[in-house]
């Protein structure tokens, strides 16, 4: 029997400050896109019935970026993360099942971990879906429906740590042997090590 999949709009968090990098981290090249990019990229490849980006107003990030097919949730400069996530679920929400939490700093989120966390969500529609790995959760996360007007309470620049801690909450975690959902950049170094470890170099033959 064919399950069907549960409708999940995304909400990808762009508009942050980038505080602890001191400059745009999303316009930061990798592989040959901004880091921004990536994330859209898997979103848009996935199983999301819609997907909305979270621009500041005047980001030079709308004119970087392939924003076809994803709705633009502008913002004025947000206080903390959670004001950009609250104007994104308030985008969204009208006509969803679940809003999945994306963040626009994790450039190695495959689009089929994406639908293996929205499958899930299809079975338990009632719970929260989160990745993760050993001891170590990650993001996005599927917010359910019935949690929504919780979730607007939200508050804060950590805003899925918030979410999975909501009291009452029933969360699902899923192990996810990718990458992807555990390893966000927000400093110099971390960008510095994405570069070293995953960055797509031209071999020898290429080059010449």
């Amino acid at each position: 029997m064919n399950q069907r999949m549960a409708p999940v709009h995304g909400v990808i968090l762009a508009a942050g400050r980038s505080a602890r990098m001191g400059r745009d981290k999303l316009s930061l090249p990798f592989r040959g896109l901004p880091l921004l990019q990536h994330v859209i990229n898997a979103s848009r490849g996935s199983g999301l019935a819609r997907v909305a980006v979270v621009l500041q107003k005047g980001s030079c990030l709308a004119g970087r970026v392939d924003l076809d097919g994803c709705e633009t949730v502008l913002t004025p400069q947000p206080t903390d993360q959670a004001a950009s996530f609250r104007a994104g679920l308030r985008a969204v929400m009208d006509d969803a099942a679940g809003c999945m939490v994306l963040h626009g700093d994790q450039p190695l989120l495959a689009g089929r971990t994406i639908d293996h966390l929205l499958w899930a969500f299809s079975q338990q529609p009632d719970y929260m879906i989160a990745p993760v790995q050993e001891d170590l959760r990650g993001a996005p996360v599927i917010v359910p429906r019935a949690w929504f007007p919780k979730a607007l309470e939200v508050a804060g620049d950590a805003v899925v740590r918030t979410l999975v801690a909501m009291p009452g909450l029933t969360l699902r975690l899923m192990k996810i042997h990718e990458v992807g959902p555990f390893m966000g950049i927000d400093t110099e170094l971390e960008y510095r090590r994405l570069l070293a470890r995953h960055e797509v170099r031209p071999t020898a033959e290429s080059g010449a």
